[in-house]
């Protein structure tokens, strides 16, 4: 993976915004399932969170470390719009950049390519391109809510997602904190970004979430 020498280098996170783009039921799980873990190992390691940062506030200074992008892969031009003002407020910070992709189905083709688009736009502002992961999960995953974490739902999610909770923590790319934990960068893409897909085969996999997002509404 091509990175700056700063994604390289940790840095320990003293602000950090999480952004949605667009604000979607399934992306908001995805950016609170990362918050959530993130809190658990602060916690027992007895370390400092990050202050989150609201970037889409009127009143944001616009300053954070580091930045959580939560997007899916029909990521048209006015999103894009979007991602590139909000990269604009962080040069100055010089923050990394992290992503959260939801692909649209099991094919992440898609998913890749934009993520080679959100790799060249921090490039452009001199920002730390610190790669994320790819979640091909289809529209619903929101339903595994009140799965349990490392149940068979949700584990390969999980597993993937503890990848970037590590990257955070540490403040550099996902692939250098592989390499620092000791773990396997082999399923690190060349852009950075580590795929997870679901344990159960595609049609199974539609139904299970079908049924769970049934079963939401009618609690309501």
């Amino acid at each position: 993976m091509e990175t700056t020498a700063r994604g390289d280098v940790p840095k320990t996170l003293q602000t950090i915004a999480y952004i949605s783009i667009p604000n979607s039921a399934d992306l908001e799980f995805l950016l609170w399932d990362l918050q959530d873990a993130i809190a658990a190992y602060a916690q027992l390691s007895g370390t400092t969170l990050p202050r989150p940062i609201d970037l889409k506030a009127d009143n944001a200074d616009g300053v954070a470390d580091g930045i959580v992008l939560g997007i899916n892969d029909a990521f048209d031009d006015e999103a894009m719009i979007a991602v590139e003002q909000i990269l604009d407020r962080l040069g100055i910070a010089k923050a990394r950049v992290y992503v959260i992709v939801l692909a649209g189905s099991e094919d992440a083709e898609r998913a890749h390519e934009t993520a080679v688009r959100l790799h060249r736009a921090c490039r452009l502002r001199d920002l730390s391109w610190c790669g994320g992961v790819v979640v091909c999960a289809g529209s619903g995953i929101a339903a595994l809510r009140h799965s349990p974490r490392m149940g068979l739902l949700r584990r390969p999610f999980s597993e993937a997602m503890d990848k970037l909770v590590g990257a955070v923590r540490m403040g550099c790319s996902v692939e250098h904190a592989q390499r620092l934990g000791g773990g396997n960068a082999v399923n690190v893409n060349v852009d950075g970004m580590v795929c997870a897909e679901p344990a159960v085969p595609a049609p199974i996999w539609r139904g299970v979430l079908k049924r769970l997002g049934a079963r939401a509404q009618s609690d309501i």
